[in-house]
């Protein structure tokens, strides 16, 4: 029966610090992701304390299937019959993003530059109305298989130099940060911000969690905590020098939810903790 007991509590406690590997390994997966994607050399980090940054991040892309009409541009299907498809979107674009459209002027190839609209309107359509298999985009097997096209109706009439083909990115701005909820324990939290202008973000919600508390600006030990450095090294502390930013580590820390004992050692609460550092891709060369 001992033996039983100490086998029961010795997988009890394993269980807890694996939950806590989990958290740890969830949130750095997420902020990854996020910040290898972010267009840095464009936007840099409107806000990048020791406990919350603001980023701009990649959420799709894709290629105008025609020149525009208006203010719209037609997108091919995320997926097409029998070759790779030209439409990639982590999530559905919508008013709070940016549409970064790469424009070429007829007759000067080196010209080519990133425009950047507002989007006002995104949705699926036909293939008849957004990109028929005339395209040179899609075939008659896409139309026949139902696949729908989109359109992005952009804030701004775009200019002749965005034609058929024209690449396309949309941009999305969001904020991470560490913050305390109702249940008194500290999370990861996300918030959409508006793309354009002074930061004014939605509700928080949480990602993961719980971590270790916040300490005050300058306190060690944090559940979460943001360093910044350029690509000498030297650590960048000001948000108007982020675009050189090339690097950034992020420590995540957390603890399990009640004491626990491997093996007959005094029951406490275990803590453990990640770090990753993750260089941006679009950043300043």
């Amino acid at each position: 029966m001992l033996t039983l007991r100490r086998q029961e509590r010795f997988y009890r406690a394993a269980a807890e610090v694996l939950q806590v590997r989990a958290q740890l390994r969830d949130a750095a997966d997420v902020l990854a992701a996020d910040i290898r994607g972010t267009a840095v050399a464009r936007y840099g980090f409107p806000l990048m304390t020791d406990s919350a940054m603001e980023l701009f991040s990649t959420i799709g892309s894709s290629v105008a299937c025609r020149a525009p009409v208006g203010r719209t541009i037609f997108l091919p299907p995320v997926a097409l019959a029998g070759a790779p498809g030209l439409t990639s979107l982590l999530a559905s674009p919508d008013t709070g993003d940016v549409a970064l459209i790469y424009a070429i002027p007829a007759g000067v190839p080196d010209s080519g530059r990133w425009m950047e609209f507002r989007i006002s309107a995104f949705g699926s359509r036909s293939l008849a109305s957004s990109c028929p298999p005339d395209t040179g985009f899609t075939s008659a097997a896409d139309a026949a298989a139902g696949q729908p096209g989109y359109a992005v109706t952009l804030s701004d009439i775009p200019s002749p130099s965005v034609r058929k083909g024209a690449p396309i990115r949309f941009i999305r701005r969001a904020r991470y940060s560490l913050y305390r909820s109702s249940d008194n324990n500290w999370y990861l939290g996300y918030r959409r911000c508006n793309a354009v202008g002074r930061s004014i973000c939605g509700t928080i919600q949480p990602v993961s969690g719980p971590y270790l508390p916040y300490r005050g600006s300058g306190g060690t030990g944090a559940g979460l905590a943001f360093r910044y450095f350029d690509s000498t090294g030297e650590e960048v502390v000001d948000a108007l020098l982020s675009p050189a930013v090339a690097r950034i580590d992020v420590v995540l820390r957390g603890e399990t939810a009640r004491e626990v004992s491997f093996a007959g050692d005094a029951r406490q609460r275990l803590r453990d903790s990640a770090i990753v550092s993750v260089s941006p891709r679009n950043r300043a060369r």
